[in-house]
């Protein structure tokens, strides 16, 4: 007889990782996370680039910059798989399909730092033994 699991899917976009105790929580309340999908634009937009027109007041340039819509780096996003235990990591929300260029303005060299951070934690995973990848475009996953 075979026996059904579910599998445990976290999906952070704009998550830092450093408050390491809300990861300990989610798994406190869920248990171990099997697949991590992670974004690393390290070095995001500031609030209004995004939520400008939803803001009632204009705030002021220091809080605009405060709240920049930014992932993990590496060493952040590491402390996220450590807490979580995943055995999958999946960088995305990285804005590299040619379609979005024209809607975020976005084009990384591989020596952009989201690009750099991205690599070196996928490596980090690898060398741990986990299965990682920067997603592109689609992604077919079954469980």
């Amino acid at each position: 007889m075979t026996r059904w699991s579910a599998s445990r899917f976290l999906a952070t976009t704009f998550s830092d990782g450093k408050d390491r105790a809300l990861y300990r929580r989610i798994v406190q309340r869920v248990g171990k996370v099997d697949t991590l999908s992670i974004g690393m634009e390290c070095d995001g937009a500031p609030l209004t680039w995004l939520y400008g027109p939803y803001l009632s007041q204009p705030i002021s340039r220091k809080d605009d910059e405060s709240r920049r819509l930014s992932g993990s780096g590496s060493e952040n996003a590491w402390r996220i798989e450590e807490e979580i235990g995943c055995r999958t990591a999946y960088v995305y929300a990285m804005g590299q399909e040619p379609w979005l260029r024209f809607v975020a303005g976005l084009q990384y060299t591989p020596q952009s730092k989201q690009i750099v951070e991205s690599d070196k934690f996928i490596g980090r995973c690898r060398e741990a033994g986990l299965t990682a990848e920067r997603l592109y475009g689609s992604r077919t996953m079954r469980v």
